[in-house]
């Protein structure tokens, strides 16, 4: 077996692994404020597909087109939508309903592993390789979006993909491998709109480590690009550029949202958000990891590739990985600038910002990798007599202990890794005194519409804050989460008739009548970590609770 074909089974294992691990789990993850927008659009989605096959001509007219496609409301691209609508029937009979309307997501991220794999494990070793994709899925916050039906994830798997493709343009100096990473990043930017600075990470590389690979890389990314996004998302193929005009009017004008940090209300949030909120819910481990990875990329560019079989046009080894190095480092650099400028939204923790995150894993499954490496070098030079796999063992369990740490952390959080802090600011508890948001993106809910299954009367009433989360309960009340018989009402009028109060611990949505509840009553029912409230349910009549 060639070493080539080997690497492809090691990553379809690695996507497939990933993949069980995220659809297995997703069903515990409440959904995230978004998420039932994007499940309304990938059924309409699915129904355009469905009369697609019945009446192609009815499915591509403008009516037809406008009818399923109607995008003024949310101005979200189509590709995520259409990937929903493909993938969610492959399994629905196997998973619950809440599993299988995200198993897209999972998909994705599965490809995004195995991409990763694919990438280190040639350059530094089939070690390295696995501790990169171990970072990624250990990250709590990563861990959790993983799981949902929503941009941020996507979004994440398809820029590093477009940018693993790139690189092997660059490489290869290769027009396919150009027109793949163009049409990825076409992709990307079908899943949404922050995917634009690919190029601005892709081409200044280029200049630099492969200039001969410039042509091919802009030629496609200007046109298998903007074609991919197109074809993606039929609201675009009729008036066209108005409607792509009404697009980037809408991400350009987009509101801004409140967030807490330390301890004050701001809209947009400073310049060193990303940067700090970055360090504070990243695992110590990891991030030691990532900063000797780092060294060792730059201190350790030469020596052969393990396994290498490609002709390739770099010199060898080291300059392969030197480049992609190069890559890496810059690729975070832009994305953390572009995500400090003061006019880029800056809110709800990371979620904004998740494709730095493949790269810094890499980086630290370079340094994990390197410290299993040296510990293994240094039992080898004791001889013999520890025996002749010690060293290897004792790798792998450098291996295990560097991602046990983090993965302590995902299961004690589960499901509210989304709630994760590190212990830069004390945990949660510490991050909870020190003036930061808890919790922001409303997965918690879930936790509350099964606490009302289990203590709500028949024909409760319950008020809902903020009111956008009623069509939330309603969506678990479809789902079979939720008890049918429940209630939801929302507004300050309809507080004096309900028998509960639900909402969560986010201060930038409370409102006199939440501040009312919180500085009057104890709360009936609380979700919370690490002794942290995430939501809180008030009993406001006698009968309240059963």
């Amino acid at each position: 077996m060639t070493p080539a074909v080997m690497r492809g089974l090691e990553a379809l294992l690695v996507f497939a692994l990933v993949t069980i691990l995220l659809a297995t789990t997703a069903h515990s993850y409440g959904l995230g404020y978004d998420e039932p927008v994007y499940m309304s659009r990938m059924q309409e989605a699915s129904a355009w597909l469905r009369l697609l096959r019945i009446d192609p001509g009815e499915a591509l007219s403008r009516d037809g087109v406008s009818r399923f496609w109607d995008a003024r409301s949310e101005q979200q691209p189509g590709f995520l939508k259409l990937w929903g609508a493909v993938t969610t029937p492959l399994v629905a009979s196997w998973l619950s309903p809440l599993a299988a309307l995200r198993f897209g997501t999972h998909l994705l991220v599965g490809l995004l592993c195995a991409s990763l794999y694919v990438l280190v494990a040639p350059l530094w070793g089939r070690l390295e390789g696995i501790a990169a994709v171990g970072a990624l899925i250990t990250l709590p916050r990563t861990f959790a979006h993983a799981h949902l039906f929503a941009l941020d994830a996507p979004v994440m798997a398809a820029t590093f993909i477009s940018l693993h493709f790139f690189y092997l343009c660059a490489r290869e100096r290769s027009w396919w491998w150009a027109a793949a990473g163009a049409a990825v990043w076409g992709v990307a930017l079908s899943i949404k709109v922050n995917a634009f600075f690919v190029p601005v990470i892709v081409l200044p590389w280029l200049a630099l480590y492969a200039r001969d690979a410039l042509l091919p890389a802009l030629a496609c990314g200007v046109t298998l690009g903007p074609l991919s996004f197109m074809a993606t998302w039929p609201w675009l193929w009729y008036d066209t550029i108005s409607r792509l005009g009404a697009y980037m009017a809408f991400h350009a004008r987009h509101w801004q949202i409140h967030v807490t940090y330390f301890g004050q209300r701001l809209a947009p949030a400073p310049w060193h958000y990303p940067i700090v909120m970055t360090a504070i819910t990243t695992p110590v481990v990891t991030l030691i990891a990532a900063v000797g990875g780092a060294v060792r990329m730059v201190r350790e560019p030469h020596g052969e590739v393990e396994g290498a079989d490609w002709r390739s046009r770099w010199a060898d080894g080291g300059q392969c990985r030197r480049a992609l190095a190069a890559l890496v480092g810059w690729a975070l650099l832009v994305n953390l600038v572009l995500n400090s400028l003061p006019g880029t939204p800056k809110y709800n923790g990371v979620r904004l910002f998740q494709p730095i995150f493949p790269l810094l894993a890499l980086a630290a499954g370079v340094g994990i990798g390197w410290m299993a490496r040296w510990v293994a070098l240094k039992l080898e030079e004791r001889g013999a007599a520890l025996g002749e796999a010690t060293p290897r063992i004792a790798a792998a369990l450098v291996v295990l202990v560097a991602l046990a740490l983090p993965l302590r952390d995902v299961l004690a959080y589960h499901p509210h890794q989304l709630s994760y802090y590190g212990p830069l600011i004390g945990g949660l508890s510490g991050a909870a005194q020190a003036g930061m948001e808890p919790t922001y993106w409303g997965e918690t809910y879930l936790d509350g519409a099964l606490w009302l299954n289990e203590h709500a009367p028949p024909g409760a009433v319950v008020w809902i804050e903020p009111p956008g989360v009623e069509a939330t309960m309603r969506v678990y009340q479809e789902l079979g989460l939720l008890r049918t018989d429940i209630r939801t009402t929302a507004g300050s009028d309809a507080l004096a008739t309900a028998d509960y109060a639900l909402f969560q611990n986010k201060e930038t949505e409370f409102t006199d009548d939440s501040r009312r509840l919180l500085q009057t009553r104890e709360p009936c029912g609380v979700v919370q970590e690490q002794g942290v409230p995430l939501l809180l349910i008030f009993c406001l009549t006698d009968g309240g609770e059963t």
